[in-house]
């Protein structure tokens, strides 16, 4: 009876230690996940970057996201066949998309995606990005301020002119 305690011992022994064999000996295998890295640019009508003024975005199946000014993000692919995403930008109230579609040939490539958001401006060193209908507002509210402040002038004038004229005029 002893001897078969001992043997099952010795055999639950050698059974851990071939266990604690093959565990230490497990090799890790490298997974490859087809990916692609894809960044989105703004520009204006003109070819102005809008790095600050537009909301860029790229929506896939199942993957969303989305950045002020430029974006770069990696996006898995199927290793077989493609997947179809849209690329957008917002600015000045204005939208812009673009369709991409992404295959496995395109696996660890980079790719670039310009979108042109049709808002029309300039760009003014210390401001940024102006939109011409800004630069409009801006310019109807400053002749507008000239108007008054030349009907001010006139009407300062006209008044001065009767007070002058109350003064030189002989007392009745």
């Amino acid at each position: 009876m002893r001897s078969q305690y001992l043997l099952m011992i010795m055999a639950l022994a050698i059974l851990m230690g071939i266990a604690s064999v093959l565990y230490a000996q497990q090799v890790q295998l490298p997974i490859y996940i087809p990916a692609v890295n894809v960044s989105i640019t703004a520009l204006s009508a003109n070819g102005m970057p809008l790095t600050k003024y537009a909301t860029v975005g790229l929506s896939c199946a199942g993957y969303n996201v989305s950045n002020i000014g430029l974006m770069s993000t990696v996006i898995p692919i199927p290793s077989t066949g493609s997947i179809t995403c849209r690329a957008y930008a917002y600015s000045f109230g204005v939208y812009s998309s673009k369709t991409v579609i992404l295959t496995a040939n395109e696996s660890g490539e980079a790719i670039s995606v310009t979108l042109v958001v049709p808002v029309s401006g300039y760009y003014v060193p210390g401001i940024g990005f102006i939109p011409i209908g800004t630069l409009i507002a801006i310019a109807v509210v400053i002749i507008i301020v000239i108007i008054l402040i030349v009907i001010g002038l006139i009407e300062y004038a006209r008044w001065r002119r009767e007070r002058l004229a109350r003064l030189i005029r002989p007392p009745e």
